[in-house]
């Protein structure tokens, strides 16, 4: 009976060595993350920085934003790097943007970045 209690022990030892690995791997890759968020968020912060920059060198001009990305046909979009591989997609099949609908909330922390869907036929 002893040998059987002691194989049992043994089995739950490694078994919780198991667990306390597989969190530790957990606490590891939760703090990777927030790491490469806060590295996202101080690029995104950048070229926030530079768009406003670029905006107020236009403004001063007497030109809006609205009106420069009309001229160039270009505009700013802050995105992950997933939706990026899907706008390049829709590019690459020569979707044509039809409608631009305003995010619910602000994907912001306090930097005036808001998000928006953009829908393509």
């Amino acid at each position: 009976m002893g040998e059987r209690e002691g194989f049992i022990q043994r089995v739950l030892h490694r078994i919780e060595r198991h667990v306390e690995e597989a969190d530790e791997r957990i606490r590891a890759r939760e703090e990777e993350l927030e790491l490469y968020r806060e590295t996202l968020w101080a690029e995104a912060a950048e070229r926030e920085r530079l768009l406003v920059r670029v905006v107020s060198e236009e403004e001063t001009r007497e030109r809006s934003l609205e009106e420069v990305t009309k001229e160039h046909r270009v505009a700013f979009v802050m995105h992950s790097e997933e939706a990026g591989r899907a706008l390049q997609e829709l590019a690459a099949a020569r979707a044509r943007l039809v409608s631009v609908v305003p995010g619910g909330g602000s994907v912001e922390r306090g930097s005036g970045i808001k998000g928006s869907w953009l829908v393509f036929e």
